[in-house]
């Protein structure tokens, strides 16, 4: 197995471990907002005026912006300020960037992490091979 088939399933480890907690993520947001919305939608029906649906409104615009924030499918440009969190992709990169300094300050060889790797590939081998039999 090369060096590129370990990266790339590191890669794919990572995006599916960031993906899952964007769904969470957006799961909570929708949970909070299902309830916000509904007592917003009876407040502006109470209150009637000009403006009945100026606290819906106002759900609107926090759900888009949490929309925007947890960006899911990456359908929006993450900020290349790295001081701020203008997202959670950016939240991210942040950790992920403090978990590599912090793996590569503890020092773990180049040829440990190669025995990690062979033992890991030794182990989905033999994994496959239960399967096909």
């Amino acid at each position: 197995m090369s060096n590129t088939d370990i990266s790339k399933r590191g890669v794919l480890v990572r995006n599916a471990v960031v993906f899952q907690l964007k769904l969470m993520a957006d799961g909570l947001r929708d949970l909070v907002l299902l309830p916000v919305s509904l007592v917003a939608t009876i407040i502006g029906l109470l209150r009637g005026g000009d403006e009945p649906e100026r606290e819906f409104n106002q759900v609107i615009a926090i759900g888009r912006e949490s929309e925007q924030w947890i960006n899911l499918f990456g359908n929006h440009a993450v900020a290349d300020n790295a001081n701020a969190v203008a997202s959670i992709d950016a939240l991210f990169i942040k950790v992920e960037k403090t978990l590599k300094q912090h793996y590569q300050a503890a020092g773990t060889s180049a040829s440990a992490q190669a025995e990690i790797d062979e033992a890991l590939q030794l182990a989905h081998d033999k994994a496959r091979a239960q399967e096909s039999e």
